[in-house]
């Protein structure tokens, strides 16, 4: 019988580490990979929670330079990278909108927005409305439930990564993630 207490090994988790590892003893290539690896993650994790594309550019590169300077802090022994990385852009996304600049800046989004070359002007309304209708949906969701949403279904992460991200048990993050859903469809049907 295997002892279910035991760690289980993962080739992607012991690579990743790996390259942690490397890029705090000086490798610059490494911290590359790492980059090229999560930058998609943390971009979409920070344009859902600020809605704006330049914004989200500016908290993913910020979130990168603080990785980087607070890379030797990184210690978390079967810990996640990822986890790590979304925990120093959600303190970041806090500050910004603690800060104040929120209210003083004015960001204008790009005049023609990125539509595929078959889409004509009526689907890519409908695209746009259905887009709007999920955030202004999602922004109605409690905190709690609009952060799992965020993070499992914006950002890409497993249930575990969001637990870790989260602090919570898988279990409690099914259990969240089964009533944000609920919520959801309650919101998107009214």
């Amino acid at each position: 019988m295997p002892d279910r207490t035991a760690p289980v090994a993962c080739p992607e988790i012991d690579a990743i580490e790996q390259t942690v590892r490397r890029a705090q003893s000086g490798d610059a290539a490494a911290f590359g990979e790492l980059y090229d690896a999560y930058v998609t993650t943390v971009y979409r994790y920070v344009l859902a929670k600020v809605s704006a594309v330049p914004v989200a550019e500016d908290l993913t590169s910020e979130t990168f330079v603080r990785a980087l300077r607070k890379l030797d802090s990184y210690s978390a022994p079967g810990g996640n990278f990822v986890a790590w990385l979304l925990t120093i852009a959600r303190n970041l996304i806090f500050d910004h909108y603690r800060s104040g600049w929120v209210r003083l800046a004015v960001v204008t989004e790009e005049i023609e927005p990125e539509r595929e070359p078959s889409a004509g002007p009526e689907q890519a309304a409908l695209a746009a409305l259905s887009a709007e209708l999920v955030r202004r949906a999602v922004g109605g969701l409690a905190d709690d439930q609009r952060e799992c949403i965020v993070l499992r279904y914006f950002t890409g992460l497993s249930i575990a990564e969001t637990a870790q991200t989260m602090g919570r048990t898988e279990g409690a993050i099914k259990q969240l993630q089964w009533r944000a859903t609920r919520r959801l469809q309650a919101l998107l049907t009214e």
